[in-house]
């Protein structure tokens, strides 16, 4: 009894572990199949943007290549794109090797062999004893074209200039200051050298004289310093009438944190204005 019992008991357990194989089974597949599709879907998806970059990519090489294109043969109607993508630093520095210089004759109204009289005229500047003003002297022309505007109760005042003392020469004291504005044409820099009156090896002399600045003793005055010629000229018809204006006097060495020597104590400093 107990056998017959049994053994349907064990068909029927092992027909129910079949059953749940199988269904373990579909599970298994159904899970498989599940994940095969969404890896799938992912590589359609990576498909698609490989080909949406592909598209991308051959519309810019066809744009890229018509814009080339269309370049070439816009330079071939216009030489000056060359010019201006590359240069050309050869002819650059041709402009400036023939640059033909300026310089200002302090004391002349002529210039030195060499060089082409540009304007002659005489030295202007900001009064000694004023507040104000510039501290730079004026090459002022003679052949004056005036403008429409009118003055103003805030301008500064241009005033001549003058010799201070007779260091420039006898008779020198209060007499107007010429100056000649030059053109150098064989050669491209102009050099002011202080403390000499000769120029270096390789330079050429246009002028030599001394260096001249506002008085020391002035409290207002703030002159530049300005190489005036060694033989000086007068304006014709100034006089000696003292107007003041603009002063030109030496300027002397003074030891001590100048170097002595080669410095002199008191002695006027030379100058000498080369071209090369």
């Amino acid at each position: 009894m107990e056998i017959i019992i049994t053994i349907p008991i064990l068909l029927y357990l092992s027909s129910f572990s079949v059953i749940n194989g199988e269904l373990s089974v579909q599970n298994s597949v159904t899970t498989e199949k599940c994940k095969y599709s969404d890896v799938k879907q992912e590589l359609d998806a990576v498909r698609q943007l490989l080909n949406q970059e592909t598209l991308i990519r051959m519309s810019l090489e066809r744009s890229l290549k018509d814009l080339t294109k269309e370049v070439e043969e816009w330079k071939k109607t216009n030489d000056c794109v060359n010019k201006t993508i590359t240069p050309d630093y050869k002819s650059n520095y041709d402009t400036r090797k023939n640059g033909n210089p300026t310089y200002v004759r302090w004391g002349k109204s002529t210039c030195s062999n060499g060089s082409t009289l540009v304007y002659a005229g005489q030295v202007g500047g900001t009064k000694y004893n004023v507040k104000g003003g510039a501290a730079n002297p004026l090459c002022l022309t003679f052949d004056v074209l005036w403008g429409n505007r009118t003055k103003t109760t805030t301008s500064s005042n241009l005033h001549g200039a003058e010799y201070e003392t007779n260091f420039w020469g006898t008779n020198f004291h209060n007499t107007d200051v010429p100056c000649a504005v030059c053109q150098v044409k064989t050669r491209t820099h102009v050099l002011m050298i202080p403390g000499r009156n000769q120029c270096l090896k390789g330079w050429t002399e246009e002028y030599h004289g001394y260096i001249s600045s506002e008085s020391r003793f002035n409290d207002k005055s703030r002159g530049f310093y300005t190489c005036v010629d060694d033989n000086p000229e007068q304006i014709m018809g100034g006089g000696t009438r003292n107007d003041d204006g603009y002063l030109f006097y030496s300027v002397l060495a003074k030891c001590g944190s100048l170097k002595c020597p080669p410095y002199i104590d008191d002695k006027p400093i030379t100058c000498v204005v080369c071209s090369q």
